[in-house]
């Protein structure tokens, strides 16, 4: 049996700091399968995959702890935040979104606002910013070895 990418990630919960690592922790499961789905090697992803990975967790992880910190700051009750995420065409995508308010990043010397410069080091990143709401989408191309087994699994 070949093994399938795993059908996209699709979740939505209360923006509160709690599901920040709960989210976290379902991509990270969620990427393990896409790893072991387009890994060239059996039985276990190669260091650029895993780091991929990594990167992708941890930049998502940020723009979830934006929409807790900064999205609905000042409604009283928190919103609602969803991620997706979804392997196309050889990228893996994550979609953060937020029905809140954007807030601008500090423009002088600070030691908070650098969320945004973090996740762009760590992958193509692009910010719609929309009345109400964010939507961050972090993406990363599969290596290229990945891609050549994915295509022979076709």
């Amino acid at each position: 049996m070949t093994p399938q990418a795993p059908p996209e990630l699709d979740l939505t919960a209360q923006a509160v700091p709690p599901q920040v690592g709960a989210f976290r922790r379902a991509l990270r499961r969620w990427l393990g399968e896409v790893l072991d789905a387009v890994s060239p090697t059996p039985g276990g992803a190669s260091d650029d995959l895993e780091d991929l990975a990594d990167d992708l967790v941890l930049a998502t992880s940020e723009a979830l702890e934006n929409v807790v910190d900064h999205a609905y700051a000042g409604a009283g009750d928190p919103g609602s935040m969803w991620l997706q995420a979804r392997v196309d065409e050889g990228t893996v995508a994550v979609v953060v979104t937020d029905h809140g308010r954007w807030r601008d990043p500090p423009s002088g010397p600070s030691s908070r606002g650098r969320g945004l410069e973090m996740m762009e080091r760590l992958a193509e990143t692009r910010v719609d910013r929309g009345e109400p709401g964010t939507v961050v989408t972090l993406s990363r191309r599969l290596p290229h070895e990945s891609l050549d087994r994915s295509a022979a699994q076709a």
